[in-house]
């Protein structure tokens, strides 16, 4: 049968007819038997996987013959790869013997040596697979995020709502403002002297939220407190220090800082329903405040230069009221259930590294029907591929990924991928690095392809003008709202939950716990993700409290009895009745 066939057959019964042809021409006094065999080899042990009922006979009826010819005349080609393995699971599935896997497995195999050999193979069936590796699978299901529009809360208030949108509009910030949220920007990020600040420089990141926080407050004023936009100033937000000119303590300028305060805080709950959480986060940035426009009334001494864990700014008096606040906004915190529906949310483990794996898939040049796509729809199936993936192999903030550049926190040396860290770069990073030292990660060689080619040949398409490592579609850097967005709008498509970047750091620690990974499993981990073991439990374990105890209950279901010890047998006492008989 080497005799080569120039017919290119579209379909496993074209194959076979051919197949059959070449047989016949070359076995003249041979009969058909080999071929009956090839056809059960077929017909019984390999299209069941495409659904064909199993024959309830030894011997194939002609309807179930008819019935498997016609599935053969819709199976392509190039399924051949596959039948070898199909045939196996049948055969377990039947139970088969090992003398009848041997025969119908041996006349399969020739059938698909003898289509390899012909010279329609090479181009007409392993260029079709080329081609189809290089197609998306289909995209689109009935869920989409847009068209659904999922929420995970039962908030009222939404992006129509007019008091949606109620922080200060960049038309509305007057010079003087402006110029004063800048000072007040850099006060808390620059590195000042200790007569100036009595903490610690924050992130500029932290510093703008500060700002963006204030903002929403002085927005508050102007719409709901009727303040005009002339007289708004952080000043309006924190009125009094609490300090009379003689440096006693005013009560009367305290209770008016706290009235207006406590005012925002219902607002805050009354009409969007906000949680404590958003509470909190506003006084958190009225502290900020505090701290920059009263630092030079403070007498104490920085942070640094003290002994212990001593606070700053400990007697200014509003800034000691508003800690107050702070704490007993945060007893709220710790005791009201999250608003969000987390079962809306979750994804186990192995459903987001399937999520991964779909979504490298989806990188394909050719849509499924084999149409050219776009090259910037390609080159953003790539990014959002390789942040899954990056974050599959490292589950870091979402800080880590905004952040990345090129020669900064992300070295490729000697061929082989880092993710390098200072103290400045990520949340922990004065806890984990000390006197200079770097947090490094070795990337696993699975992502180096992905890595160069997105860098070579992706990126540039976007055309960025930035160095960072991923970009938005428009060439500005990837930002928050952006990365989340690719989060929750892929993740909804294929698994119908909302999950989040920051949630693939609950889900990987969560997994673990519930496989009964060992301590120092679980300990390299939170070194990995730069916190303690104690944040490990208390804030990344999502176990529910039934998950928790069930392996202690195994545990105690599975002891055995022991033996119980011998009863003590007390000795035997003999009464004499001998006296009392004589008495008698």
């Amino acid at each position: 049968m080497d005799r080569l066939i120039n017919t290119v057959p579209q379909t496993w019964a074209e194959a076979y007819s051919l197949y059959e042809q070449d047989y016949q021409s070359t076995n003249l006094v041979a009969k058909n038997h080999q071929l009956t065999l090839l056809r059960t080899a077929v017909f019984r042990y390999v299209l069941p996987k495409y659904n064909v009922p199993l024959p309830k006979g030894n011997k194939l009826t002609s309807i179930e013959s008819k019935t498997a010819w016609k599935l053969m005349e819709k199976i392509p080609t190039h399924e051949l790869k596959n039948a070898l393995s199909y045939q196996d699971e049948v055969f377990t599935f039947l139970k088969c013997t090992l003398s009848i896997r041997r025969t119908y497995r041996m006349h399969l195999t020739k059938f698909i040596l003898w289509n390899q050999q012909q010279s329609w193979w090479k181009w007409g069936v392993l260029a079709i697979e080329k081609e189809r590796e290089k197609r998306c699978p289909k995209m689109r299901n009935t869920r989409s995020f847009s068209k659904d529009k999922p929420r995970v809360t039962e908030r009222q208030i939404t992006r129509g709502c007019p008091n949606f949108h109620y922080t200060l509009k960049p038309a509305e910030i007057l010079p003087d403002l402006q110029q004063e949220l800048d000072l007040f920007l850099k006060f808390q990020t620059a590195p000042v002297g200790n007569r100036n600040r009595q903490d610690r420089a924050l992130r500029p990141v932290s510093g703008m939220g500060n700002v963006q926080a204030a903002k929403r407050v002085l927005g508050w004023l102007h719409r709901d407190q009727g303040i005009p936009l002339e007289e708004l100033s952080l000043k309006k937000l924190v009125a009094y220090s609490g300090l009379t000119p003689e440096g006693k303590k005013d009560e009367a300028g305290i209770d008016a800082v706290i009235d207006l305060i406590e005012a925002h805080l219902q607002w805050l709950r009354d009409f969007r329903g906000a949680s404590p959480n958003t509470e909190l986060k506003a006084v958190e940035c009225l502290v900020a405040v505090a701290k920059y426009l009263y630092h030079k009334a403070s007498k104490q001494r920085s942070r640094h230069l003290v002994g212990g864990k001593q606070v700053g700014y400990k007697d200014i008096p509003i800034i000691e009221e508003l800690r107050q606040l702070e704490r007993d906004i945060m007893i709220r915190v710790n005791q009201t259930p999250r608003r969000s529906d987390e079962s809306k949310k979750w994804l186990d483990w192995p459903v987001f590294l399937a999520c991964v794996k779909r979504l490298v898939e989806e990188c394909g040049e050719r849509s499924a029907c084999g149409k050219n796509r776009p090259l910037k729809v390609i080159a953003k199936s790539h990014q959002i591929a390789l942040i899954f993936m990056l974050l599959s192999a490292f589950p870091d903030r979402s800080r880590t990924l905004r952040e990345l550049e090129l020669g900064r926190t992300l070295f490729n040396r000697d061929g082989k991928w880092f993710i390098e860290h200072a103290a400045s770069d990520f949340k922990t990073g004065d806890s984990f690095c000390k006197n200079g030292q770097k947090r490094v990660v070795e990337l696993p060689e699975s992502l180096y392809p992905f890595l160069t080619e997105w860098l070579e040949k992706w990126r540039p398409i976007f055309n960025p003008k930035h160095g960072y490592f991923f970009t938005r579609v428009n060439g500005t850097p990837l930002n928050t709202s952006a990365l989340n967005s690719y989060f929750r709008n892929r993740s909804y498509r294929l698994t119908g939950q909302l999950f989040t970047p920051h949630m693939v750091r609950d889900s990987i620690v969560t997994h673990l716990k519930l496989s009964g990974a060992g301590d120092g499993i679980l300990a390299a981990l939170a070194d990995l993700m730069a916190h303690s073991q104690r944040t490990q439990a208390q804030i990344y374990d999502r176990r529910t409290p039934s998950q928790k105890v069930a392996p202690a209950l195994e545990a105690l279901q599975s002891l055995s009895a022991g033996i119980l010890p011998e009863p003590i047998v007390e000795p035997l006492v003999v009464v004499s009745f001998e006296n009392d008989d004589a008495e008698t």
